[in-house]
Order: C-alpha cells, then sequence, then structure tokens
C-alpha cells in the first residue's frame, strides 16, 4: 500500500499503485543477503527498533533518494521503501531472516559433521603403519 503518493519519473513500470505487491521474493532475497554476511542479530535488533516508526523512516526514505540512490540501485530502493512503510512487512522480514539462520545454521551443522566424518574415515599414515608391522 503507497500512502505516501510520491511516485518517482519513469518507474511506472516497477511500482503496483493498487498495493497488492508480493514482498516474499524480495524478503527471502533480503534475508540470504544479511545471514549470509553474518548479520543476523544486528538486522533483527534494528528491524524490531524501527517497527513502531516504520511509517516515518518510509518517509525519511524518500526524502533521502537523491542522495540514496547514488549508491542503491533504484527498482530495490523504491521496491524497499514500500515494503518498510507496513509494520507487518517489518515483521514478516523478520521471520524470514531467522527462518533463513535457522536454514544456514543446520547446513553449517550438517557440513561440520560430514567433514567430521570424513576426518574419521581418513586414516593417518602412522596408523597404517602400524597396522602392516603387526
Amino acid at each position: 500500500m503507497n500512502l505516501s503518493g510520491h511516485i518517482p519519473p519513469g518507474s511506472h513500470g516497477l511500482i503496483d499503485i493498487d498495493g497488492n505487491e508480493d514482498f516474499s521474493e524480495f524478503m527471502s532475497k533480503i534475508a540470504k543477503e544479511i545471514v549470509q554476511r553474518q548479520l543476523t542479530v544486528p538486522a533483527i535488533i534494528f528491524l524490531e527498533t524501527i517497527k513502531p516508526l516504520s511509517f516515518l523512516g518510509n518517509q525519511l526514505l524518500i526524502f533521502a533518494n537523491p542522495v540514496i540512490s547514488l549508491v542503491v540501485q533504484t527498482g530495490n530502493y523504491y521496491k524497499f521503501v514500500r515494503m518498510i512503510e507496513d509494520r507487518e512487512n517489518i515483521e514478516k522480514l523478520t521471520v524470514v531472516i531467522e527462518e533463513e539462520n535457522a536454514l544456514e545454521v543446520q547446513r553449517r551443522s550438517e557440513m561440520k559433521e560430514a567433514r567430521r566424518k570424513e576426518k574419521q574415515d581418513r586414516k593417518s599414515f602412522w596408523s597404517r603403519f602400524r597396522r602392516k608391522s603387526d
């Protein structure tokens, strides 16, 4: 839902004016980047902190657009601005980040277990030598 009424020039194809936009794929992309950079805890703290002021933050990001658009891609920036306009989306993003982090922890533990198994299966040089001499 776009309450700001601001439609940047040349971005009519990027914006869903009806407000029925689905941010789930975009949220998962953000969550993967956050988890990959190991910023899960700071991101969740930040999102929980700004949740009560999400609409104000949305308006601030619209105001800061000329400066921020020098660094960030315009399409993703406007999508993020529209997403944080609604508090429910911030909560959904927090949940998606937590789920992605849980999957990453599970993947790491499985890789660690596989390495441990591989290490146990590998025989050292000295253990092979001892068996031949016995």
